[in-house]
């Protein structure tokens, strides 16, 4: 990467000679002559980087002398990083009581040794880049810059076509038919997908995964990355996290293999083992021992490019993954290549076939050279690469890399920066956009061409860039539409790997030791002893990244070893300690001088942060995410006059925000402001104006602990939400410290102020989340009904709110919770003429204990026939007895829970796409064979799949009705102690796969068992649960 680097840090060199705290020191200093000199220099050698860049990989003795400059530019950079900070860290500490030190530092007599000394060190630099251009033996030009178009900067007509529309559908229906079928003798059966890298093998098993039948037939889905490390414990603890959602930390193997068993015992299961190389067969097996457990029928994908590892692994099938045909291929690349609706040339055509014969059908190599030739327009820069440079690929994909190696070789110089550095994560590791963007800031990788737009922004649209260049997939956004996950493809990974050198390390548990040359290190192995990590550092005092992605694999580090470690990393500028067990933080982080983002992440223990950390005057971007014991940040935390970010999501134990706090007008991400309980903590802590002049804050605020404010009306004014914080997308006002406090405590009485207060929180118009929690005598402000941009609505606890505000024009809205609104009557409707949609939008609703709810407000202008257009997912519970059978709203639903109501509705004969209904303790509810109880439509609910009746006490016999929802595959009776048999007409359910029964005494003893009197009717299910036993599976009778 040495290449493609240098540009960026002579543009930085040359910018910090320009900065106006140099310019304004030098004199002062006696420096002058040498950073002019300096300057000079460095300017001259920028003129022909980028010849040298081009000729890095044909020329070595152009590679050598890259090599030695970019070691002296490096020298450069950081000696005048150390200039600047030591300036910058004199004038945050006039004034401080730090001053004697810093006069010390900088008395009548030390301005002038300090100024020899950095001129001297200086001149050392300046001499050392005099050395290496004498050196340059060979001819180098002065080129033009090059322009590239970036990702917002192009047309955007099209994007990448998803491979299921290219040729891959035959592939997957054979992957299906083999995971819905039960011919196979072995409780756990194998398919393998074989084939060569890019191919798509973890694409197809994607496909098939994500399949809404496939999911229906198992009861577990379970996806784990296994690449080249077979270890079969840290596979367990993958299971694991993938059915809990959180990975094990630091159990034993009897442990781990005893919880996997609980999961998996007599459960109907989907494993994907992703990207297998092992060929051990013992520690197969090993594995594989653990996994047999499922119930009959559970089904395994494994995807590998090793045929012999299909075989050793006892594959039950082995579908060989081809490349695309020809009509397919030259689909993907027309689609990759060309814009929308372009008119195609025949000489493009004939020459993109010949390209795309070159492919052998490898869909990455497809992509990733279709969206290189998207750039280049004419004939002959098309003939040029079909003839130059593109190699010829064989179908054992030996030459891949080099064909993907073209398109990084095209890329500018900042992108290809941040492409290699991702090289940091290891394979198949989900990369968190936000962070990784902070930290290519923070290396220096963005140019910002626009000072209206952050760095940040810049750093967005890079990523979109190498995105739309297939160089990142599986990229996710989170419910704002922000960029939020990515993944490289293990191809991408080893290209990153080959491109970057030593410079950027990925530690593993083989590596001895770190080069001299290393500028960014990853620790990707579990830490047994924090030793010896210490002994692997011996060459990392340049290193300007560290970092260890899997926070799960460390064990809690001492004060004294984190000690360390910071003394050796004298010029890293990303340090990442998430999760190693800190409990405190060395007040030596402040010789950390170069850093600009610090993660101190998932470290529980942390109650307090050293003072000192003010002294990090680079410092842009502090993580401080899930740190529960933080109870305080540096009072002078103002002085951190170049900070961005300051994330404290899940710092629940924070007690305020410190005065000052207001002063960094630069922050852009403030995840959390706390508002102090305390009268002791007032004379550190900020009120609500604080936020005044943050304007520049953008994405998600959480204002915490609002019960605290003294004077609402006049601080909640001054935090000027509306006024100037156009760049938020979500606001969060809570009275607690989230939805989850239970603290009993609700803080001053200020019932007559708060609905006059709420006005003055308001937002600005383009919000798209607002969560409201715990505000017991909230009074609805008039701002709420203007936010017609709201994507997300969440109010929680408003105990005085007897009436709901016309929601239902908002054009956006897409989620609806109103939940514990003790006194709710009515939802008010803005429907005002028969063409007006009623929720155009919304997709999910809950209304949550609203005891006293009995609808939508209607008036004569209101249609009789209320219906959700795109609503999906619907949760009514201890609330709302009138809502679903005097409103006549009507979901067109996908799942749906009822709980507490009285009657259903004729009106639910609309929720045609209605897949789940569960009845949830409806205590009052009786859905009985009775002509009393024909208003439930059941003969309507012609997509119904799933239905669960749970803790209905009225219940005395199976709905007649069901006999008419011929689709019904699965029916759980739970907690309904009266229903005592089963009817005859059940047999009439051939859909019926899984009959569960559970906490139904009468019932369940004429089902337990072959001689049950109700056994005949229910023997043709081929899933039988009865009270915590299966009794058949698959058609098979256990007992």
């Amino acid at each position: 990467m040495a290449d493609a680097i240098l540009s960026g840090i002579a543009v930085d060199i040359i910018k910090k000679l320009g900065s106006g705290v140099l310019q304004e020191t030098r004199l002062r200093w006696g420096v002058r002559e040498e950073l002019e000199k300096l300057r000079s220099k460095v300017s001259t050698i920028q003129a022909v980087l980028l010849d040298a860049e081009q000729q890095y990989s044909q020329s070595h003795q152009v590679k050598v002398w890259v090599d030695s400059l970019k070691e002296a530019f490096y020298d450069a950079d950081d000696l005048l990083d150390e200039f600047s900070t030591d300036v910058l860290l004199k004038q945050m500490m006039t004034g401080n009581k730090m001053l004697k030190e810093v006069r010390l530092f900088f008395s009548s007599s030390n301005p002038f040794v300090y100024g020899l000394k950095m001129a001297h060190k200086i001149e050392k630099v300046r001499s050392k880049l005099d050395e290496i251009a004498e050196h340059k033996k060979f001819h180098l030009d002065k080129l033009p810059e090059k322009t590239f178009p970036m990702n917002g900067e192009r047309e955007q007509t099209h994007s990448s076509l998803p491979e299921a529309v290219v040729g891959r559908e035959d592939d997957k229906k054979k992957i299906i038919d083999f995971l819905l079928s039960s011919s196979h003798g072995e409780n756990v059966s194998i398919i393998s997908i074989v084939g060569i890298g890019g191919l798509g093998k973890t694409t197809l098993a994607q496909f098939a995964y994500n399949d809404e039948t496939v999911k229906s037939n198992f009861k577990l889905k379970i996806w784990v990355s296994i690449s080249e490390n077979f270890d079969v414990k840290i596979i367990v603890e993958k299971i694991l996290e993938s059915l809990d959602g959180e990975k094990p930390k630091n159990l034993e193997m009897n442990t781990l293999k005893d919880l996997l068993h609980e999961k998996i015992n007599g459960k109907k299961y989907l494993l994907v083992l992703d990207d297998l190389w092992n060929e051990d067969s013992e520690k197969w097996f090993h594995l594989k021992d653990l996994l047999v457990r499922g119930r009959r029928g559970s089904k395994i994908i494994v995807t590998t490019r090793l045929k012999n590892v299909a075989e050793m692994i006892g594959s039950t099938k082995t579908h060989d993954l081809q490349g695309l045909l020809v009509d397919d291929s030259w689909s993907l690349f027309a689609n990759m290549a060309f814009k929308q609706g372009a008119v195609i040339s025949l000489d493009h055509e004939r020459i993109g076939k010949e390209i795309v014969a070159k492919c052998v059908g490898v869909p990455l190599a497809i992509r990733v050279i279709g969206r290189l030739l998207y750039f280049k327009n004419s004939i002959d820069e098309w003939q040029h690469f079909k003839e130059k440079e593109l190699p010829n690929m064989n179908e054992e994909g030996n030459s891949i890399i080099q064909t993907l190696k073209l398109s990084y070789n095209h890329l500018p110089s900042h992108l290809k920066c941040c492409f290699a550095y991702c090289r940091l994560c290891p394979k198949d590791y989900k990369i968190y956009i936000p962070y990784v963007v902070n930290a290519w800031v923070a290396q220096g990788f963005i140019k910002s061409s626009n000072s209206e737009q952050s760095l940040q922004d810049r750093g967005l649209k890079y990523f979109k860039d190498l995105s739309w260049r297939s160089f990142f997939q599986e990229v996710e956004e989170d419910a704002l539409g922000n960029l939020w996950s990515c993944k490289m493809h293990d191809l991408m990974h080893d290209l990153a790997a080959q491109v970057e050198g030593d410079e950027i390390i990925l530690l593993n548990s083989d590596a001895k030791r770190v080069e001299k040359n290393t500028r960014h290190l990853s620790i990707d192995f579990e830490i047994e002893s924090w030793q010896k990590i210490v002994s692997c550092l011996p060459n990392v005092s340049k290193v300007r990244t560290f970092m260890s992605p899997d926070w799960s694999k460390k064990h809690d580090i001492k004060e004294v070893e984190c000690e360390r470690i910071f003394s050796k990393l004298g010029r890293v500028r990303v340090l990442n300690l998430r999760g190693w067990g800190i409990k405190r933080v060395p007040h030596s982080i402040d010789k950390l001088k170069h850093i600009r983002l610090l993660s101190l992440s998932d470290n529980k223990g942390i109650e307090i942060l050293p003072d000192s950390i003010i002294k990090l005057q680079n410092l842009q971007a502090l993580f401080l995410i899930n740190c529960e014991g933080l109870k305080r940040l540096p009072k002078h935390i103002k002085k951190l006059v170049n900070l961005q970010t300051l994330e404290l999501h899940g710092c629940v134990s924070l007690t305020h925000m410190p005065r000052g706090i207001g002063e960094l007008t630069s922050l852009e991400n403030l995840s959390a402001f706390m508002v102090a309980k305390d009268n002791c903590v007032t004379k550190h802590s900020g009120r609500l104006g604080e936020l005044r002049d943050l304007n520049n804050l953008r994405d998600v605020l959480r204002i915490m602990n609002l019960r605290y404010v003294k004077n609402p009306a006049s601080e909640f004014k001054a935090a000027n939400l509306k006024k100037e914080k156009q760049h938020l997308q979500a606001l969060t006002l809570s009275w607690k410290l989230g939805p989850y406090d239970n603290n009993s405590d609700s803080g001053p009485d200020v019932e007559n102020d708060e609905e006059m207060s709420l006005e003055e929180l308001r937002p600005h118009l383009n919000l798209k989340w607002l969560l409201v929690f715990g505000c017991g005598r909230l009074m609805f402000p008039s701002w709420i009904s203007s936010l017609t941009n709201l994507v997300e609505l969440r109010i929680d606890n408003c105990k005085k709110c007897q009436h709901f505000p016309p929601l239902d024009q908002f054009p956006s809205l897409k989620s609806l919770a109103i939940e514990n609104f003790t006194d709710l009557e009515y939802i008010e409707s803005g429907i005002n003429c028969d063409n007006a949609l009623f929720f155009p939008s919304l997709e999910r609703l809950w209304l949550l204990n609203c005891p006293n709810l009995k609808g939508w407000r209607r008036d004569a202008s209101t249609p009789q026939l209320l219906q959700f257009h795109c609503l999906d997912y619907l949760d009514i519970r201890s609330s709302a007895r009138g809502v679903a059978d005097k409103s006549h709203i009507t979901p067109t639903s996908l799942y749906s829970v009822l709980s507490t109501i009285t009657k259903v509705s004729s009106a639910l004969r609309h929720l045609t796409s209605l897949e789940q209904l569960v009845f949830l303790a409806c205590e009052e509810l009786d859905l009985s064979d009775s002509e009393d109880h024909s208003d439930m439509p059941w003969q309507y609910l012609r997509s119904l799949r799933e239905l669960h009746l749970i803790n209905l006490n009225k219940l005395e016999s199976v709905p007649k009705g069901l006999q008419h929802v011929p689709t019904l595959f699965r029916l759980l009776i739970k907690s309904c102690p009266n229903l005592i048999s089963l009817p005859e007409w059940i047999g009439s359910l051939t859909a019926l796969q899984a009959f569960g029964i559970h906490e139904c005494p009468q019932l369940s003893e004429r089902c337990k068992s072959k001689m049950g009197a109700d056994w005949p009717k229910i023997a043709h299910i081929p899933n039988i649960y009865v009270e915590g036993r299966w009794i058949q599976v698959d058609g098979i009778y256990k007992l």
